[in-house]
């Protein structure tokens, strides 16, 4: 096929009207269009506004992509009582004893269980919040998790309780384990089911974050079978350290990384914050980056990235703090760890972001208005520098969703890349704000430097390439084929 269209070939040299010859796999020819129209007189001619490298989602979940595409969904519900409704009415859908989960809603404080003990007597009912770092129980959920008033706390979680000792039914970061252990198993099924949602959007590549470690497994046999929709750079659970081993498979499959976290999240007010919030505490570590060295040394020995959410300013500088000590031992930290999220950043730690990876989701400067707004204004300066970020030396920006936390929308976030929705807010031009959903997580990957490059147009390039129009994406050449986007 010849594509035809203006080209960003992130190739060092500017976007032009030009046409892109592909032929099967492979990027066979970049130039002229009426040059190569001339030399490819039987291709199909395809037009288009931009072709630019393959979309990569940076930071997704696809696991619970797939199993939030068959919940309840509650994305932009932030009022307790409208949740019970529609719990009430999936339960009269239900037959006892079912369990009714969901996700992604906001609250403003931490409802006990009460409104979903009346509106699902007879089910269970399991509610994550929109950031995943929250969720809301009844009691038989409760009872079904074996979660009571004798059990303790876990380390980096909190089960919320009522002045007698009793769960309320609110669980904070990794005490809404406790609950969802007890849950009817996810399979293999639901993270195809997500991964060929996020292709069907235009992605080529993923790279997956945080999965439960059994989920490595489905991938791996996902790859085996030639069932991968789209390229996979998967990170591996820093609480299985025996399974810490980079891979790279030709079906698609790139185990790359290891994944902790430094905290929790701003909705839930869990993110881990230099200054305390307006209504008290300062969130809470969950891997504690002050006590991680001996592990992140073991990752980086092992020959993997080192893939840290962060999200609360503390969480930031004890990070940033980890690096600097790890590279007085000689290891090179600076130039393997990944910093995820990076969503409040002090002034004084701004500068030492230099030279990292620094994946950002510009959709949740949008999604988390409201929670930004009950901060102290200086921790809303804090919020969302990555227009910031791209201006220090070596910095290596990626953009992605964290879906299910928000929607895998593109052109969503290549506006909000551009045009923050936070007063006082830098933004990227857009060549910038397309090379880190196109080009730079590819590069940091190294595929950029394989036989067949990824992340850029030219001839020898792997044929893996988005197709747009007024800033949205509108079809995929993959694997030697053009699919149109639903």
């Amino acid at each position: 096929m010849l594509l035809e269209g203006k080209v960003w070939t992130f190739d060092g040299n500017p976007p032009r009207d030009a046409a892109v010859r592909v032929d099967g796999e492979r990027v066979v020819a970049v130039g002229a269009v009426e040059e190569l129209r001339a030399r490819y007189p039987a291709a199909r001619r395809v037009r288009c506004e931009w072709i630019t490298p393959g979309l990569h989602d940076a930071h997704v979940h696809p696991l619970q992509w797939g199993l939030a595409l068959e919940a309840l969904d509650l994305r932009g519900v932030d009022d307790p009582d409208r949740v019970a409704r529609l719990v009430a009415r999936r339960a009269a859908a239900l037959p006892p004893g079912r369990w009714i989960l969901g996700g992604g809603y906001v609250f403003d404080g931490y409802p006990d269980r009460r409104r979903l003990d009346e509106a699902a007597p007879d089910h269970p009912v399991f509610l994550r919040s929109r950031d995943l770092h929250a969720a809301w129980a009844n009691l038989r959920a409760l009872q079904r998790a074996g979660v009571d008033r004798s059990t303790p706390d876990p380390k980096g979680g909190r089960i919320l309780r009522d002045g007698s000792g009793e769960p309320t039914g609110y669980l904070l970061e990794r005490a809404a384990d406790l609950v969802a252990q007890a849950l009817p198993p996810p399979g293999k099924d639901q993270l195809l089911a997500g991964l060929a949602d996020l292709a069907r959007r235009g992605f080529v590549a993923v790279h997956a974050m945080g999965e439960p470690p059994e989920a490595t497994a489905w991938i791996r046999e996902l790859d085996g079978e030639g069932g991968l929709p789209l390229r996979v750079a998967w990170t591996l659970p820093a609480a299985r350290p025996g399974a810490w081993a980079p891979e790279r498979s030709p079906g698609g499959l790139h185990v790359f990384g290891v994944k902790f976290f430094a905290d929790g999240a701003l909705t839930s007010r869990t993110a881990w914050m230099l200054e305390p919030y307006p209504e008290g505490g300062s969130g809470l570590p969950l891997d504690d980056p002050r006590e991680a060295d001996e592990a992140v040394a073991e990752v980086l020995r092992r020959g993997l990235a080192p893939v840290w959410h962060a999200i609360g300013t503390r969480a930031v500088r004890e990070v940033l703090n980890l690096i600097d000590r790890l590279e007085a031992r000689g290891l090179p930290a600076r130039r393997r760890f990944r910093i995820e999220h990076v969503q409040h950043v002090s002034d004084d730690d701004l500068p030492r972001l230099a030279g990292l990876a620094l994946s950002v989701q510009p959709q949740h400067a949008e999604d988390d208005r409201a929670a930004l707004g009950r901060l102290y204004p200086a921790q809303r300066r804090a919020a969302y520098r990555w227009g910031e970020f791209a201006t220090l030396p070596g910095t290596r920006l990626l953009l992605g969703s964290d879906a299910p936390v928000a929607e895998p929308d593109p052109a969503r976030a290549l506006r909000l890349a551009q045009r923050p929705p936070l007063a006082g807010a830098r933004g990227l031009g857009l060549e910038a704000a397309l090379a880190a959903y196109v080009h730079t997580p590819a590069a940091d990957l190294g595929w950029t430097r394989e036989d067949a490059p990824w992340g850029r147009v030219r001839a020898g390039a792997y044929a893996a390439l988005t197709l747009w129009e007024r800033g949205r994406p509108v079809a995929r050449v993959w694997r030697g084929g053009l699919e149109a986007l639903d």
